[in-house]
């Protein structure tokens, strides 16, 4: 969300209706949210911020847990991921689950047009220059 609706969302917020808030919000994100809330523009919308949490990436041996979980689901009956290349996925997507699913699909791609069985930690870096 950028943080131009941020400021307009302390417009809504600081209304009451019968003494209540208008508008209860529960805010979930990334550690970005709160760079976000940060910003002058939306202080007097953060000031209203009661509680906050945001999402920290999967670690390493969760990445290969949810690399296994999407290829079971696609029907792959083995394994089509090295532990290079699942460490390379980490270490690019730096846990975050889309960036992560982008990363994979992207080198599962590479490794097709060599005709490789195994995504190696090389096709990892070709898709991450492809992938934003």
């Amino acid at each position: 969300m950028r943080s131009e609706v941020f400021a307009q969302l302390h417009t809504l917020a600081q209304s009451n209706f019968d003494s209540k808030s208008l508008l209860p919000l529960v805010l979930s994100g990334q550690t970005s949210l709160v760079d976000k809330l940060m910003f002058p523009s939306c202080l007097p919308f953060a000031s209203r911020v009661v509680g906050l949490t945001f999402l920290k990436g999967l670690q390493r041996i969760d990445m290969q847990g949810y690399l296994s979980h999407h290829m079971k689901i696609t029907g792959a009956s083995e394994e089509l991921f090295s532990e290079e290349a699942v460490t390379a996925i980490h270490q690019s997507s730096g846990g975050l689950l889309r960036r992560a699913g982008n990363l994979a699909r992207g080198a599962l791609l590479a490794a097709a047009q060599e005709k490789c069985r195994l995504v190696s930690a090389e096709h990892v870096r070709v898709a991450s220059t492809e992938v934003f």
